[in-house]
């Protein structure tokens, strides 16, 4: 049974496109919606999968706020589509935390891969849900110890002999090298890319050439890294 996607978009020429590029590899079309009430229609008619999402749309509300209502109401994951990439409306979409993006123009590959990641988190997010909730981790934080669930970690970066844990909407530093963070999480869906950077595979937004994508963030891909790297993944 195909995936049945939801395409919101006003420019009716990348719409139709659009269209017959996921008919073509695969997905079932709930339908088009080019403003925030057909799209809310839309979700409720025909219950899709997923949602590839234009961010600005004519009139007063925007892909965000149609994000914000799938995130309220449906449990569903959905890409935004943007020509904008500028640091203001990465920050407003982020907080909708979408399951990936792609910046226009695109190509096909890019769409398919996007697509395939995005809804590989969403499954595996809901599949760790329970058993992530119950393997939190601690961090020393302010003389306190903040719980966290791993699925909540997007990347660690290392920085001289600290870590610098990144969640959607914290920064949390402690005083261990990025080996040992990666020994500790070991055996979880954390992959070192780079000498400076551990990922969480379910985060992947987008990997092109060398670079993978997480939360509007550009993550180089060491070379050294790079087989474990695809090893870890599905790629189709």
């Amino acid at each position: 049974m195909s995936l049945s996607l939801l395409i919101v978009e006003d420019e009716a020429i990348i719409a139709d496109d659009l269209s017959m590029i996921l008919e073509d590899i695969g997905y079932h079309i709930a339908g088009i919606a080019s403003s925030f009430e057909e799209a809310t229609e839309l979700l409720e008619s025909e219950a899709p999968d997923m949602v590839l999402l234009d961010i600005m749309l004519k009139g007063e509300k925007t892909g965000i706020d149609i994000a914000g209502l799938i995130k309220e109401k449906y449990d569903l994951p959905f890409v935004f589509i943007t020509s904008l990439y500028d640091k203001s409306t990465v920050e407003k979409a982020n907080k909708t935390r979408p399951s990936g993006y792609l910046v226009k123009p695109f190509k096909e590959s890019d769409l398919q891969v996007t697509l395939q990641l995005a809804w590989k988190k969403h499954k595996e997010s809901k599949a760790k849900g329970t058993e992530n909730n119950a393997q939190k981790i601690f961090i020393r934080h302010n003389g306190a110890m903040v719980p966290l669930v791993p699925d909540e970690i997007l990347y660690v970066e290392a920085s001289d002999n600290y870590a610098i844990f990144y969640t959607q909407e914290k920064q949390f530093v402690v005083t261990q090298t990025l080996k040992s963070v990666e020994d500790q999480l070991n055996g979880t869906d954390f992959c070192r890319i780079h000498k400076t950077y551990l990922i969480n595979l379910s985060k992947i937004d987008l990997i092109e050439h060398s670079v993978v994508f997480i939360n509007g963030k550009a993550l180089p891909i060491g070379k050294v890294y790079k087989k474990d790297l695809l090893e870890k993944i599905t790629v189709f």
